[in-house]
């Protein structure tokens, strides 16, 4: 007997399969086939969500069906889940601590080698025919480098690890955590001007929320260095992304690595586009096999738990 009807995107064939045989599954992509979202999701009683946005609307709409909002990842703010108006409606969010810690931590470091070696521009000179070109690829060494990271929960921390494996300083901000983490691996707690000042590299990991929305702007961005990095594999809307355009197209720093926009996807006319010291990727750090089992295992098993009556093992909200 099915438990219910569940909303899901394109996942494995094997966590449909598991799901298959306890519910009613209906598969849509939100991105290719937004519409179909739009109709479905206040059609069932949970949904499991790695891109796709449930609003208060949505809530509105299934008038009361909607159980559970499975997040397959970590990050649950406005730009996915209107969470005001789930606690109002007393539905269940979700999410996977740590399920792609591990995979961001990686991404930025791929992310940061291909800033500081010019490797996407090496590989369309070679693709170009123009071998000879190699000097202005002239690269710098991360070692003996200052990383300065934004956040320091599981992936901050994750990242700096690896930091240290490649003969890095780090600097860490963050107003939620003591002193200890951050200098048990060898690093400083810096407030964040100071951490942008003084970074070569500044990569971002705090949520977004009230608090972060907006935080690097062009006040902040103009305290960095002019030979600085800045990545962002957090969430859009960290960074103000007109502020950070004039940075870029102004040369106030060198150059930028962004897997997150405010508005996704990336709109063909956004300002970023019109800049060539910027790298972009579409939200791919929780994108591998590993993470992306890890999440979308234990989301579906939170849709069985719930619609069995239990209560979720992750929840991120409470009711009165």
């Amino acid at each position: 007997m099915s438990l219910g009807r569940v909303l899901v995107e394109r996942f494995p064939q094997d966590v449909l399969d598991w799901l298959a045989e306890r519910v009613d599954i209906v598969s849509v992509d939100p991105w290719v086939e937004p519409e179909q979202w739009e109709i479905e999701a206040p059609q069932v009683d949970a949904v499991i969500s790695r891109k796709g946005k449930i609003t208060r609307e949505h809530l509105e709409l299934s008038n009361g069906r909607l159980k559970l909002i499975a997040r397959t990842g970590v990050g649950v703010d406005p730009s996915r889940v209107d969470l005001d108006a789930c606690k109002e409606h007393r539905v269940w969010v979700t999410n996977m601590p740590g399920s792609n810690s591990v995979s961001v931590a990686e991404l930025v470091f791929g992310q940061m080698i291909a800033l500081v070696r010019h490797t996407m521009d090496a590989n369309r000179a070679v693709r170009e025919g123009r071998w000879a070109d190699y000097m202005q690829f002239l690269g710098t060494e991360l070692a003996g480098k200052t990383l300065g990271i934004v956040g320091f929960g599981n992936i901050g921390t994750r990242v700096a690890l690896r930091a240290r494996a490649f003969e890095m300083d780090f600097l860490a901000t963050d107003p939620y955590i003591l002193d200890a983490p951050v200098t048990s691996l060898g690093g400083q707690r810096v407030p964040l001007d100071e951490l942008l000042a003084a970074s070569d590299l500044v990569t971002i990991h705090c949520p977004l929320n009230a608090e972060t929305k907006g935080m690097i702007g062009d006040r902040e961005l103009a305290l960095m260095k002019p030979t600085a990095y800045i990545i962002n594999a957090a969430r859009g809307g960290i960074i103000d992304e007109d502020a950070l355009y004039r940075a870029l197209n102004n040369k106030t720093i060198a150059a930028a690595a962004v897997d997150v926009v405010a508005d996704e996807p990336l709109r063909g006319d956004h300002p970023l586009l019109h800049v060539d010291n910027v790298i972009f990727s579409p939200h791919i750090g929780a994108v591998t096999v590993e993470a992306s089992s890890r999440g979308e295992c234990g989301a579906a098993e939170e849709v069985v738990r719930v619609l069995e009556g239990k209560p979720p093992k992750n929840p991120v909200i409470s009711f009165d």
